[in-house]
């Protein structure tokens, strides 16, 4: 018999994958609505989309 809780709820980071830094609540819903990595709100401004990338040029 299996004592452990189990659920299926997916795994939310609680910290920002560039500086380590706490996300609030409202950084941790646009993280999981976008599909992305979670990153605070410093570093999700500074990402550029890879299709924006190639227009950007060198």
């Amino acid at each position: 018999m299996d004592l452990e809780e189990h659920t299926n709820d997916p795994v939310v980071e609680r910290t920002c994958a560039e500086c380590g830094a706490k996300l609030t609540a409202q950084e941790i819903e646009a993280s999981m609505d976008s599909g992305g990595p979670f990153l605070c709100t410093i570093h999700a401004t500074e990402e550029i989309p890879l299709e924006d990338e190639d227009e950007a040029g060198p």
